[in-house]
């Protein structure tokens, strides 16, 4: 999943907002599935979320 969230936050980087905001949220609902809300992992996609998404 921190594979996931690093790509995401790559094409993120690159302007690719519409491969961005997809994988964040696929991710972000594995990391509470998996990990649970609470994980510190699970934040920290939550904020890349919501960042790419402003």
């Amino acid at each position: 999943m921190t594979t996931r969230n690093n790509l995401a936050y790559a094409y993120q980087v690159a302007g690719d907002l519409g491969r961005a905001i997809p994988l964040y949220g696929a991710t972000l609902a594995d990391c509470e599935r998996v990990l649970s809300p609470q994980h510190p992992l699970t934040g920290t996609v939550q904020a890349n979320l919501e960042a790419a998404r402003r």
